[in-house]
């Protein structure tokens, strides 16, 4: 055998052993033709070699990734969401008093940017009062206030995708805006395909609205599986593709370009709807957001959802849609669930996206994300069973981890519960239990706290007698 296969044999059976594990990054071409001894064209060439059998990656200018394990595509079949009141109760005993809750998505608002926010809040609200016998009382109605769709269209110009204030529909939050968006691209008894594991509030709002789902393949490396996506097209009448693909919930996973226009090419071939859920898109840590699927789309058929929630304030219930061409089902179907959107609120967001505010915060924030899931990674390797498997994502504030196969989730849930620690198990994202031993827990918070390391403590405890 020569050397450039002898290479490939050695890093394949690391590979397949663990040692390198997906996600990871080579040793540059220097480091490896010196560890090895041989030169840089025979390494070079066995890289490729494992390229081509699709054990890594290459990245420009970042080297060599450790590929997930390529699964034969399994046969998928819509299914109906049976979530509904199990959710209800593992979400609900989450938000009990005095739980340290690791496991909840929700940003951390003790910036600077939050307090300006509720600060002209009040001084709007101050403002109306003074001029309450002038000022008549009405309805913000659906599409919503022209100055924030004014204000969010700008930054959205500058930032993400060409749009016009005419294109934006104002929400309450990015839950109302995928409920409007499924509403108008499918009926009860429909299919819509997403990602899976799935964020459990679109699960349960596809559950409420009578539709099924059809859940496809995705891992925190390479993202959603599309070839199981056209394997399905080929089967089964699906509506659309519901899909969160910068820095997903769960996984953690941003979309590269060539896979988001790969989805795009596939939507516009079978003619089908995109629901683009984009609410963690701001919070990458380099600061470049990723390209948005809906600029890309050529046909109109990707519905665009945002939202202020993870960025600024879960209390904030304010998001949007940008519906392309199902803007007036959308319009409408906004009216006759909820009228409108506080008219407060949407003033105050208006003031926010203004100026260069706002971006700062997105920096400041996401600066910070960084450092504390590489706080959280530390604790967990210090502290969890050494088969605990993450990627970390780079933007966001959610981890997802794979745990040793002896360890269930559901089990460890209840056990952190009583212990006061809330966790999100695996189950919760998916309609058929198959994330048995996972966990997700959010980071936004995690500045190792004596009362967070001990929890990260306890927790491996947990799992050691599990």
């Amino acid at each position: 055998m020569n050397k450039y296969s002898q290479l490939v044999q050695q890093l394949k059976k690391r590979i397949e052993k663990g040692e390198l594990t997906p996600g990871s990054r080579l040793p540059s071409i220097r480091l490896l033709s010196q560890q090895y001894q041989l030169s840089k064209n025979t390494v070079i060439r066995a890289l490729t070699e494992l390229e081509n059998l699709k054990l890594l990656q290459a990245k420009p200018r970042q080297g060599f990734f450790v590929c997930a394990p390529q699964k034969q595509i399994p046969a998928l079949q819509p299914k109906q969401v049976t979530l509904g009141a199990t959710a209800f109760s593992v979400l609900g005993a989450a938000n009990k008093p005095g739980l340290l809750a690791l496991g909840s998505a929700y940003p951390d608002s003790r910036w600077p940017t939050v307090s300006w926010y509720y600060q002209q809040q009040a001084k709007t609200a101050r403002r109306w009062a003074r001029a309450n016998h002038q000022r008549r009382s009405h309805y913000s109605t659906p599409p919503g206030d022209p100055s924030l769709r004014k204000s969010l269209a700008d930054h959205l110009n500058a930032t993400a995708l060409s749009c016009n204030s005419e294109e934006i529909v104002i929400t309450q939050g990015a839950q109302e805006a995928l409920s409007l968006c499924l509403r108008s691209v499918a009926e009860v008894g429909d299919t819509i395909a997403v990602e899976s594991p799935c964020y459990y509030g679109t699960l349960q709002c596809i559950e409420a609205l009578g539709l099924n789902v059809l859940e496809l393949p995705s891992d925190p490396v390479q993202g959603t599986n599309l070839d199981a996506l056209e394997s399905a097209l080929n089967q089964w009448p699906i509506k659309a593709v519901l899909t969160n693909p910068s820095f997903n919930n769960p996984l953690g996973f941003n979309l590269d370009l060539a896979t988001r226009k790969r989805l795009i090419n596939i939507a516009n071939r079978w003619n089908i709807a995109i629901i683009e859920d984009d609410v963690f898109a701001e919070l990458s840590y380099n600061q470049q957001r990723s390209t948005p699927i809906k600029a890309l789309d050529t046909e109109q058929r990707v519905l665009h959802c945002g939202s202020f929630s993870k960025t600024v304030d879960v209390d904030i219930r304010l998001g949007w849609v940008l519906p392309g061409r199902y803007y007036e089902k959308v319009n409408y179907y906004k009216y006759v669930t909820s009228i409108a959107c506080p008219a407060l609120t949407q003033q105050a967001i208006s003031e926010l996206l203004i100026g260069r505010r706002y971006r700062r915060h997105l920096i400041q924030v996401s600066r910070s994300y960084q450092e504390r899931a590489d706080m959280l990674a530390e604790d967990v390797h210090r502290y969890w069973p050494d088969k605990t498997l993450f990627i970390q994502p780079k933007g966001g504030i959610l981890q997802w981890f794979n745990l040793p196969e002896q360890i269930n989730s559901d089990q460890l849930f209840k056990q952190a519960l009583k212990a006061g620690i809330g966790i999100s198990p695996g189950n919760l994202f998916c309609a058929d239990n198959r994330f048995n031993h996972h966990i997700r827990l959010c980071y936004a918070h995690y500045t190792q706290s004596e009362e967070q390391v001990t929890a990260i403590a306890k927790l491996g405890e947990m799992m050691e007698k599990l």
